[in-house]
């Protein structure tokens, strides 16, 4: 009987076009997903798109699209782009998809009937280019922590979640599981998080007189859900939950979910709560890795520093691409990109040592197997063996 192996990269957010760090998790997963296919595995590659909230709505407006047909055209160019990284993805969901909203909606209900979800109140900071609520402890000099753009002042009724309520069982799950985040010093980060703070319940909807475009709360019609609320479920959605038990239940839970370590608090600390909520097993494995730099800032959107990974492609091919991608910085580290990281890589790496090594090898096939490749034996049987 195969091993499974599901990993995923998180959906990514389509208000713009893709970026080095979107291509960068997305290249590292496919490298995983067919190492394994190589050892035999059943392997389920999941990618796709967060296509709701706010940022997503003001962007289709200053386009002239409605919010669908902008992201139907987003989509188009980040499917684009993995066809020319050739990236072997066995699954692309969408959140505008029927099978995720309705996978979003019955976990909803259940969390609402089990009672971790409850209305109150919100009055606090919001950024918008976030779509995060903060609150005045975390907030100095009227400034997103995050992003450091201007934060507005909102008070408005919403739906959160319990994830007080769960927090001494986080800390106890992780203290048991040195492997559930990766690498080392993200695992620090969290449980430090963790244990020297309070965590504040989460606001997970959004009222439809500031926002429409988004999945209806199911218990109310005046509100939708929360743009990171309604991704995550993405990990579950795409595997049948709620439609497919068979499916379900041969690949959950994942093996690893593959993230940026900007993402880290909703992966490691909202999405194990979510999952432990519904009574559902958690994720083996949560990577987060490094961010790339230019010169001493991060590449994001954001900020307006991006970088086309086409023109890349372009400018030095795939292969280059995807080598310098994982060859230039340990992976978990973050790293500085420049054209001439790139240009010494193929230089030095692919058309010294390996291509010098690829020659050796071709001139020794032809010497002594008559030019063709001897039968590929076990990789078992050849596996180095430890004095």
């Amino acid at each position: 009987m195969k091993n499974k192996f599901y990993i995923t990269t998180p959906l990514y957010y389509v208000n713009s076009p893709p970026h080095i760090g979107h291509s960068y998790t997305t290249v590292a997963a496919d490298t995983l997903a067919r190492f394994h296919r190589n050892m035999g595995d059943e392997v389920y590659f999941l990618t796709g798109s967060d296509e709701h909230g706010q940022k997503i709505a003001k962007a289709a407006a200053s386009a002239g699209l409605s919010e669908k047909a902008f992201t139907d055209n987003m989509v188009s160019i980040f499917i684009g782009l993995w066809k020319s990284l050739d990236i072997s993805y066995d699954d692309f969901i969408r959140t505008t998809d029927k099978r995720h909203s309705a996978a979003v909606e019955l976990v909803l209900t259940i969390l609402h009937k089990n009672k971790d979800i409850y209305m109150d109140t919100y009055e606090g900071w919001y950024c918008t280019p976030c779509e995060t609520f903060w609150t005045d402890m975390q907030v100095s000099q009227d400034c997103c922590p995050d992003c450091r753009r201007a934060l507005e002042r909102i008070r408005e009724d919403n739906y959160f979640f319990r994830l007080s309520y769960y927090q001494q069982w986080l800390i106890e799950h992780i203290q048991s599981h040195p492997d559930f985040i990766r690498p080392v010093s993200r695992y620090n980060e969290v449980l430090s998080f963790l244990t020297t703070n309070t965590l504040t319940d989460l606001c997970i909807s959004r009222p439809k007189s500031r926002l429409k475009w988004g999945i209806e709360i199911p218990f109310s019609t005046g509100h939708v859900t929360y743009v990171w609320f309604d991704a995550l479920i993405n990990y579950i959605s795409a595997v049948g939950f709620g439609y497919d038990e068979a499916k379900f239940k041969k690949y959950w839970p994942a093996d690893l979910h593959l993230i940026g370590k900007d993402i880290l608090r909703q992966h490691a600390i909202y999405w194990p709560i979510i999952l432990k909520a519904l009574g559902l097993s958690l994720p083996k494995m949560i990577f987060a890795h490094g961010w790339w730099m230019v010169g001493k800032d991060k590449m994001s959107k954001s900020r307006g520093n991006v970088i086309d990974p086409l023109r890349l492609v372009d400018a030095y091919g795939v292969d280059t691409y995807r080598y310098f991608l994982l060859r230039d910085v340990p992976f978990g580290l973050d790293g500085t990109f420049s054209n001439e990281a790139i240009i010494k890589r193929k230089n030095s790496d692919l058309a010294n040592d390996w291509g010098n090594l690829t020659h050796r090898t071709a001139t020794m096939v032809e010497k002594y197997f008559s030019g063709k490749l001897p039968e590929q034996g076990s990789i078992k049987e050849n596996q180095l063996k430890r004095d």
